[in-house]
């Protein structure tokens, strides 16, 4: 456990990684949208979704907390446990910063009428209709789903190499294929699609919380025998 600061120290090294790129990649797309919003006048607003590219990278930074800093961490001779604990911190941490910055940037979006042009960028319909804690917790289900998402793909490449990965791909390609023919024959896209719309987006975002401690269950298990 005494290590477990120093692999947040060694995730934090890179302040690019963690904090420069997604804040780049955030405030470009927001900037991008909003001088198109004051470029094109919409009585309806105008409805973006470039929040997503926060979320999307979240998703690669969860792969990218095992590809490189992990063989350095054990040629350190920190633990496994210790670099799983670790890393998980750091992405809850990081999950949680984020999370609240939308947050916020949605209020005030909501707040200024859209940025004085009717721009919806952090603000959505459905997403945001409920109270502050469900948005707050919305979107740290869905950090958190991603970001291990990205922590367990990452962490079976680190233990069955390029073939591993080959052969799964080709597995989920299959069975994915199945489902979706089933699906198209039962014709039961039109009860999933009722399902959802009978529910808010907090509570569709509950579902995904035992996938997410699954993928955090596997990834730990995949990395106490990961090739370094």
């Amino acid at each position: 456990m005494k290590r477990i600061p120093g692999v947040l120290k060694l995730h934090y090294r890179d302040k690019w990684g963690w904090i420069y790129i997604p804040a780049i990649i955030l405030f470009s797309s927001f900037a991008v949208n909003l001088i198109i919003s004051f470029l094109v006048t919409s009585q309806k607003g105008i409805y973006t979704g470039g929040v997503s590219s926060i979320f999307i990278y979240t998703f690669v930074a969860g792969i990218a907390v095992v590809a490189k800093p992990f063989t350095f961490a054990i040629e350190m001779s920190i633990r496994r446990i210790d670099y799983f604990i670790g890393s998980t911190l750091i992405g809850t941490i990081n999950s949680t910063l984020i999370a609240s910055l939308v947050l916020l940037l949605a209020l005030l979006e909501k707040q200024t009428n859209g940025w004085g042009t009717r721009l919806h960028f952090f603000h959505l319909p459905y997403v945001n209709d409920g109270t502050l804690l469900e948005q707050f917790i919305l979107y740290m289900i869905l950090l958190l789903n991603l970001f291990f998402l990205g922590f367990i793909i990452s962490s079976f490449a680190r233990r069955f190499g390029g073939k591993g990965m080959f052969i799964s791909s080709l597995a989920f390609l299959l069975i994915g294929s199945i489902l979706f023919f089933y699906m198209n024959q039962y014709e039961v896209w039109s009860s999933i699609f009722s399902w959802f719309t009978s529910r808010t987006a907090v509570q569709i975002a509950y579902w995904l919380v035992p996938f997410t401690l699954l993928y955090l269950l596997g990834s730990y298990r995949l990395l106490r025998k990961a090739v370094i």
